[in-house]
């Protein structure tokens, strides 16, 4: 073999191990969110925004912020009793609770009824919620503060205290596809 042809051999072999670690680290890279059935609706946050530092008040009339629950995953879910989409998602945000909150992840429910817990808890109650609790944010502050479009609106806040991600609308949270975009988030926190 001439001295050329073993230069051109050694080139390509070069180049093909270089290729195949660009490969491979293309593969180690952060793979996209899961997004099936209803959380094809779930927005990824495009920044690591943190969750704003606004007070609600937590079922038993004390002022709570999400800095709070720092350490662990938490949905965000904000609701009215007379939003009919909320109230169809909030037996499912219950069950979802019930089967994987955790020490790492929990289902934070925050109404927005002027009246607060003398409102929605009778309503809870009413609904056979009994196991999920609500906080309110009668005056709407937190929910302005997260520029949220509407009702229901649904945020996943990493341990961080970083919004992951939000979902306008309702959303079956028990279903298969919404447990594993929420292990997805939390195996990757």
């Amino acid at each position: 073999m001439s001295w050329i042809a073993s230069v051109t051999v050694r080139k390509i072999a070069l180049a093909a191990m270089l290729a195949a670690a660009l490969a491979s680290q293309a593969g180690m890279a952060r793979a996209e969110p899961p997004q099936q059935g209803d959380m094809v609706k779930f927005v990824p946050s495009a920044e690591d925004r943190p969750a704003p530092d606004i007070p609600f008040i937590s079922a038993e009339g004390q002022p709570i912020k999400l800095d709070s629950y720092r350490g662990k995953t938490v949905l965000v879910n904000f609701w009215a009793t007379w939003c009919p989409p909320c109230v169809k998602e909030l037996p499912s945000l219950e069950r979802l609770n019930a089967e994987m909150g955790s020490p790492d992840f929990e289902v934070v429910l925050i109404s927005i009824d002027r009246g607060g817990a003398r409102i929605y808890e009778p309503f809870l109650e009413k609904l056979g919620i009994a196991n999920l609790r609500s906080a309110a944010d009668s005056k709407a502050d937190l929910l302005r503060a997260f520029k949220a479009p509407g009702l229901p609106t649904t945020y996943l806040i990493g341990p961080d205290g970083t919004i992951r991600g939000r979902l306008v609308g309702d959303a079956e949270w028990d279903s298969a596809a919404a447990k594993e975009l929420i292990k997805y988030y939390t195996s990757s926190s």
